[in-house]
């Protein structure tokens, strides 16, 4: 049959290849003749990358563009997620990283559906993998190393059980990519070494077994993600999805020490934040079988209410927002992911259903939907919107518009009651779960730009600061005096790219209430913003919470002038 098979013309063997699946095109290396012809047939590359996954940007020249070596990392990566092999997963983590930004950065938007999103989808459908990839972070092992029993593994209203401390230990080896922009010195068929059941991390010849020099307990994820942002990612052919360690941290040996723990509990935070879904129970213990017993899973929320509500976590070094406690203004995606948990439950809990909500609680059911830069699209509406201005059309975050926001907080007697009441405990251990429930605010924002200055010293340098202003009101209550209110701000990038909000509610004149966020999937993202409100004077005893908002819809709203009957002065009429 090979003999068969090698009599075809060139023609008709590419034409066969390009329907081959790319995961099976190594198997067909065969033969020295075989394996020549595909590793040199560049066109079958770029073929197949296109027909499975989503067009890169215009803006690479794809002339220069290597896509066998595209091509292998994607395949190399859908191998690893593929596998039984849980030290091997663990081992990937930063290579894993490295590719699901890149299919999300490169994701199409807009009208055409892309081909990323679903792949991605369907390589996180197995549990395993979010188990080990996307519930690793701090938050779910403190979770599970909390003592197992009757009175832990559901809500309980008696209070919070005992905990010890934090394992401080250390995770696997890290792996570099280094792009190869021949495609004749690596070889396709070296995708066969990657096996499901190999005990070994053996990848194609592009990947190494270098690991990077942490400096210690770092947790700056800079050189693992790309920026959010296509343009930055992609202007030149040499730029690659996958920075190699040995590139971004020169002088790194090979033989340099293990990655900290608290570096693979930042990465698979944020991952668990770019995929959306929150992980709401976890099992005692996620290698065992699928099928547990119901004392064996416990709910994740009050792990993650007493992570958003420990004020000891605010200081003048996080501006009280979601940043490490350096100063450095990286995100500090733990964070972010004990408020996409909360949030996300206590909207599920809400009552106070409303039309304008249903897209960010949807949301959350749709892995990876909305975490790709540039994938918010205003749906079409049918009531009058006031014209653009040449300010907003130069607004590169597309700040103007309705934005749905939601607020939570505790009694104020009870964040007093947990912060400062309870038995002292080490600055570097956490407090106990919280059970009390909170109060939820659901709130529309109607902002636009106001101002567009160039980045400060400590901004970004890719994107202007934008300013905006405009009102805040509640859905439910609509009475509510905390809600109503006028809000002004900024949006910028922090020096790692990642897109920060600020807000200040002002009342009568008065700044009351602040806020610091960070836009998830980059610039226009869908997903929104998730972060912390606090006092506008970063008051030490709070009080302090969970808050995230969305784009609702582009332009504001005309009001009517109301008529003179009473029984429609309530009533916001259209104009017609």
């Amino acid at each position: 049959m090979a003999f068969n098979l090698l009599a075809l013309p060139d023609e008709v063997l590419h034409s066969i290849f390009v329907n081959v699946d790319p995961h099976d095109l190594a198997r067909l290396c065969c033969c020295h003749v075989l394996n020549d012809f595909i590793n040199n047939d560049r066109l079958l590359f770029k073929q197949s990358y296109l027909k499975n996954f989503d067009e890169l940007p215009q803006k690479v020249d794809s002339a220069e563009l290597c896509w066998g070596s595209e091509l292998r990392k994607l395949v190399t990566f859908q191998k690893i997620l593929e596998s039984e092999n849980l030290d091997l997963k663990n081992d990937e983590l930063p290579f894993v990283a490295h590719s699901i930004q890149h299919l999300l950065a490169t994701a199409a938007v807009g009208s055409e559906p892309s081909l990323n999103i679903p792949f991605l989808t369907k390589l996180f459908e197995k549990q395993q993998n979010i188990d080990i990839l996307l519930s690793g972070s701090s938050l779910y092992d403190w979770a599970r190393s909390a003592p197992w029993d009757t009175r832990t593994a559901c809500p309980n209203p008696q209070g919070p059980a005992d905990i010890g401390d934090e394992n401080e230990g250390v995770t696997g080896n890290g792996v570099s990519v280094s792009d190869d922009e021949d495609s004749g010195t690596s070889d396709i068929s070296d995708v066969e070494d990657v096996d499901a059941n190999s005990e070994t991390t053996a990848t194609f010849t592009t990947l190494t077994a270098a690991t990077p020099d942490y400096g210690g307990e770092t947790t700056n994820l800079s050189h693992v993600f790309v920026n959010t942002s296509v343009e930055s990612e992609l202007t030149s052919s040499t730029a690659t999805p996958m920075q190699s360690y040995e590139d971004s941290h020169p002088g790194a040996e090979k033989d340099a020490p293990l990655r900290p723990k608290k570096y693979d509990e930042q990465l698979s935070a944020k991952l668990h934040c770019l995929y959306g879904a929150p992980i709401n129970s976890i099992r005692r213990d996620p290698t065992a079988s699928r099928y547990t017993l119901r004392g064996d899973t416990r709910q994740i929320h009050p792990w993650a209410r007493s992570r958003v509500y420990d004020l000891r976590q605010h200081s003048d070094h996080t501006l009280w927002g979601p940043f490490l406690d350096d100063g450095s203004l990286d995100v500090d995606w733990e964070k972010v992911e004990a408020i996409m948990v909360i949030l996300n439950y206590n909207l599920k809990l809400s009552a106070e259903s409303h039309r304008g909500f249903e897209g960010m609680m949807n949301l959350p059911n749709k892995p990876f939907t909305g975490t790709t830069p540039y994938s918010f699209a205003s749906p079409k509406q049918s009531v009058p919107m006031e014209p653009a201005i040449s300010l907003e059309a130069q607004d590169p975050y597309n700040v103007t518009g309705t934005w749905m926001r939601v607020v939570c907080f505790l009694d104020y007697t009870d964040l007093f009651e947990f912060n400062f009441n309870n038995d002292p405990v080490r600055t570097d251990q956490p407090r106990g779960p919280i059970y009390n429930q909170e109060a939820i605010r659901l709130i529309t924002m109607k902002i636009r730009v106001t101002k567009i200055q160039p980045p400060g010293e400590e901004d970004g340098q890719r994107l202007p600061v934008v300013h905006f202003q405009g009102k805040s009101a509640s859905l439910k209550p609509s009475w509510d005096p905390n809600a109503n209110s006028k809000i002004k701000g900024t949006v910028r990038l922090t020096p790692q790219g990642e897109v920060r909000w600020t807000s200040i509610s002002v009342f009568h004149g008065e700044e009351r209430w602040r806020s610091e966020g960070v836009q998830i999937g980059g610039v226009q993202s869908a997903r929104g913003v998730l972060g912390y409100w606090f006092d506008k004077d970063f008051d030490e005893q709070g009080p302090a919470g969970p808050t995230a908002f969305w784009k609702s819809h582009d332009g504001i709203e005309v009001k009517a002038t109301p008529t003179k009957h009473p029984p429609w002065s309530n009533f916001t009429m259209p104009l017609y």
